[in-house]
């Protein structure tokens, strides 16, 4: 691609990025509070609807390899559709719950559908040789503008410009725009830019010289539920705080990834895959311990010092997931050819997805039966994976 073409692929990308984020921060980010206020589910019923939730993430590597010949960009256009649909029936048609759990699927199904693609398309726009630094740019605008949505939310849910118990529920309406934006500037992307992308062998892609990224991202999928499901639920259920306290602390979530995502992206580049799922393991083990054993003392009236010190290990539990561009970077630095780059990392979404299907109702029920500390700490020994993918990455390197 000529360097000016490169350029403006990378500025309208940029731009996909953060309307991406805005829609995610909008929608995605109030579902709990959404489950919980409109629908009044309990703690089991929110780990096991999940399953609807996650279980698009399997079939993405069926997708993927599906309509793979459409290249990155026009599957892509075809994700943020899905998303625009599930967005717009929870926005504005107040449905049911067994209507809401079907587009509540179709919307993740998009949504899931375009991480893949989002993390090829980024490799493919990144400097060679500063594929880390990139990377760490585009993570850096995308939590920057989730910021922004979580300011939106923060504001809009303490004026009463946002409600759950309104006709049209703003969010989900103004997540609709910003995925109606993403979906026009991608069309663009797609009728300008000429794709090499095309997966010409439709077969499921699983190969041994992947295993460390599998194993990551197997890991990975337990993790997210602590950021997703559960380090949420202590705030809102333990805590009894409403989706104004979760926006807020998502501000400050954000605020800190998105200076922190570059500079993970620029020690990628100096310390390779090896010292980063180190790192990262580290982080997650010291970060999920420490919330667990805070939440254990909580109580239904814990106020005080102790809601602060909650509020700092939530921050950094959620904080984790910054780490995530070293999986997406390990994979493309140890493929065989470039052009499994896209399916294999949809086979790594489906595996992470086996894992969050497994693992919310299971630890939903461990917190429901052992406490909620326990959850935590099943969390961290999966950074165990992390340690082993590290052992069969060459140092400063990334192949087997």
């Amino acid at each position: 691609m000529p360097p000016e073409k490169q350029r403006w692929a990378v500025r309208i990308f940029v731009a996909v990025l953060a309307l991406a984020a805005l829609a995610n921060g909008l929608g995605n980010s109030i579902l709990s509070n959404y489950f919980n206020e409109v629908f009044h589910i309990d703690s089991v019923q929110r780990g096991l609807i999940e399953v609807p939730r996650e279980s698009p993430g399997i079939l993405c590597m069926v997708l993927v390899a599906a309509l793979g010949g459409l290249g990155n960009l026009w599957m892509s256009v075809a994700a943020q559709l899905l998303v625009l649909a599930g967005m717009i029936v929870m926005g504005w048609c107040g449905p049911s719950y067994g209507v809401m759990l079907v587009f509540l699927f179709i919307h993740s199904l998009g949504m899931h559908l375009f991480m893949p693609l989002n993390d090829a398309i980024s490799m493919d726009l990144a400097e060679h040789g500063r594929e880390g630094a990139t990377l760490g740019r585009f993570k850096g605008v995308y939590t920057l503008f989730s910021m922004v949505a979580a300011v939106l939310v923060f504001f809009g849910f303490r004026s009463g410009f946002f409600s759950f118990q309104t006709q049209t529920i703003m969010p989900f309406a103004l997540g609709a725009v910003a995925t109606a934006g993403a979906v026009v500037l991608l069309a663009l992307m797609a009728l300008s830019v000429r794709q090499t992308d095309g997966v010409k062998n439709h077969k499921l892609l699983f190969r041994r010289q992947y295993l460390p990224y599998y194993m990551v991202t197997l890991a990975y999928g337990c993790q997210k539920r602590i950021k997703i499901v559960f380090a949420p639920w202590v705030i809102i259920n333990l805590l009894g705080m409403g989706a104004d306290t979760v926006a807020l602390l998502t501000i400050v979530v954000h605020l800190a990834g998105s200076a922190i995502a570059p500079w993970i992206g620029r020690m990628l580049d100096k310390l390779g895959v090896r010292n980063m799922l180190w790192l990262e393991s580290g982080y997650i083990a010291a970060s999920f311990c420490i919330m667990g054993l805070l939440a254990a003392q909580l109580t239904g009236e814990t106020r005080g010092p102790l809601v602060w010190f909650v509020f700092a290990a939530y921050i950094l539990c959620v904080l984790f997931e910054q780490f995530n561009m070293v999986h997406s970077y390990m994979m493309r630095s140890i493929a065989l050819d470039p052009s499994e780059v896209t399916r294999t990392l949809s086979v790594g979404l489906s595996v992470d997805h086996v894992m969050a299907i497994l693992a919310s109702p299971l630890l939903g029920q461990v917190w429901d039966a052992w406490g909620v500390q326990y959850v935590f700490y099943i969390a961290a020994a999966s950074a165990l994976f992390q340690l082993a993918a590290a052992s069969m990455v060459k140092k400063g390197a990334s192949a087997l």
